[in-house]
């Protein structure tokens, strides 16, 4: 079965523009500077990589929850590579570093979880890895 989603992009001016879905929610976007834009929200690109983060923050913190890890804290570096020529300026890597904070937190639930994410539940991952390699590592942080 699948479900159909819906986002209308509105031109704000310039090269601002802003995403809203069937709910009303929306998230703005804007240029680089070296292509006219006035860099007030992040660029498409930007986006592509922040929301693998979300999507596979979402699910790691999930299983991390239901493994009773006490995370205190958490956070997703995410750096990619991109070509420069020819167009279209395509990630050509992606690297996520998964920073958990908390008190005994296990290497192989924190280990566990991300795989998971990874293979099996991160809907954003499933569709870019088929396009560009994706690596990941993590940092425990007592506390």
């Amino acid at each position: 079965m699948s479900s159909v989603k819906k986002m209308v992009v509105e031109w704000k001016g310039n090269y601002r523009l802003e995403a809203t879905n069937e709910k009303g929610i929306s998230v703005k976007f804007d240029a680089p500077k070296e292509h006219g834009g006035e860099e007030t929200a992040l660029s498409p690109m930007e986006n592509v990589l922040a929301s693998l983060a979300a999507c596979s923050s979402f699910h790691v913190l999930t299983i991390l929850k239901k493994k009773r890890q006490k995370v205190t804290g958490y956070s997703v570096e995410a750096t990619a590579e991109r070509r420069e020529d020819p167009p279209p300026r395509v990630f050509t890597k992606i690297h996520l570093k998964y920073i958990v904070k908390g008190a005994n937190i296990s290497p192989s639930a924190v280990e566990s979880a991300i795989k998971l994410s990874e293979e099996k539940y991160c809907s954003v991952g499933g569709m870019l890895q088929k396009a560009v390699p994706i690596t990941s590592s993590y940092e425990i942080i007592p506390g």
